[in-house]
C-alpha cells in the first residue's frame, strides 16, 4: 500500500487536487482504564510519529476529548494501513473508528503548529462526525460494530463498509496470544524467528496465524487499498439512502 508522495501535500489541503480522509476515534469506557490519559499519550504520539514516517499524514492525532482523538490521512488508499495500525496500538482497548472521505482545507489565518482539530476543517471532517453519530445508533443486532465510513453517495464509501465491518468483526475475535504472534511476525517477517522467539514448533506460528485469520484480513485490506487507489474515486448517482 505504498503510495508516492512526491506530489505537494500542503497544495493538495484546500486545493481540490484530492481527497483525504478525516478519523475521529473514541475509546470505550475509558474511566475504567488506569492512568488511561498518559497512555492515551504515549500511544498517540508513537503512532504519529510512525504514520508520519510512513508518509501517511502531515500531522499528528490529536485529542479532541479525554476519550476521542482525530487524525487526518493524506491519501485514502492508505486508510486500511492506519485503521490495522490503530487497532494493534490500541488493543485490548475498544477502538471505534469513524472516517469521511472528502476535501478539506485550512481554516482562515490559521497559526502555524496549531493542532491538527484547529487547522483543518472541510467535508472529510463533517463525513466522519456523521459516521460517528451512525455508531452512536447501531441498527438491531450490529451492536458490535465499531467502524464506519461516510463518503456521500461516493462508491469508495460502499466498499469499505462492506470490508471493514467483516474485518472489524473478525479481528474483535483476535486472543491475546494472537495479537503476541501477529506483532512478532509483523517486525521479524519469518515464522521461523517468531517460533524460536516463542520457544514452540513453526507449525504452531503458523496455525496461530491460521486461526486469526491473518492471511484473509491482510489480503483484504491490501486490495481494499488497491481499489480506494483506483477509478471507484470517482462519484457514482445515488440509489438512495446509503444502507446501515
Amino acid at each position: 500500500m505504498q503510495i508516492d508522495k512526491n506530489a505537494s501535500r500542503e497544495a493538495n489541503i484546500g486545493g481540490g487536487m484530492a481527497d483525504h480522509v478525516a478519523l475521529i476515534a473514541d475509546v470505550a469506557d475509558s474511566r475504567r482504564i488506569d492512568d488511561f490519559p498518559r497512555r492515551r499519550d504515549r500511544l498517540l504520539t508513537e503512532l504519529s510519529a510512525r504514520h508520519r514516517g510512513k508518509g501517511w499524514t502531515d500531522f499528528d492525532y490529536a485529542v479532541t476529548a479525554w476519550d476521542e482523538f482525530q487524525g487526518l490521512v493524506d491519501d485514502p488508499a492508505v486508510l486500511p494501513g492506519v485503521i490495522w495500525d490503530l487497532w494493534r496500538a490500541f488493543r485490548p482497548w475498544s477502538l471505534r473508528l469513524a472516517a469521511g472521505i472528502g476535501g478539506v482545507e485550512r481554516v482562515a489565518d490559521a497559526e502555524a503548529n496549531l493542532p491538527l482539530n484547529q487547522a483543518v476543517t472541510g467535508p472529510a471532517f463533517y463525513r466522519a462526525r456523521e459516521a460517528m453519530d451512525r455508531l452512536d445508533s447501531p441498527r438491531h443486532g450490529m451492536s458490535r460494530v465499531r467502524l464506519r465510513v461516510g463518503a456521500t453517495n461516493d462508491a469508495r464509501a460502499l466498499a469499505c463498509n462492506a470490508v471493514l465491518r467483516l474485518a472489524d468483526s473478525l479481528v474483535q475475535d483476535i486472543t491475546d496470544r494472537q495479537w503476541q504472534v501477529i506483532e512478532s511476525y509483523e517486525r521479524s517477517g519469518k515464522q521461523t524467528e517468531v517460533a524460536a522467539e516463542f520457544d514452540v514448533a513453526e507449525s504452531t506460528i503458523s496455525r496461530s496465524l491460521a486461526s486469526a485469520r491473518y492471511w484473509e484480513l491482510q489480503a483484504s485490506f491490501e486490495e481494499l487499498g488497491e481499489l480506494l487507489a483506483g477509478p471507484l474515486g470517482r462519484t457514482v448517482p445515488s440509489s438512495g439512502p446509503e444502507p446501515d
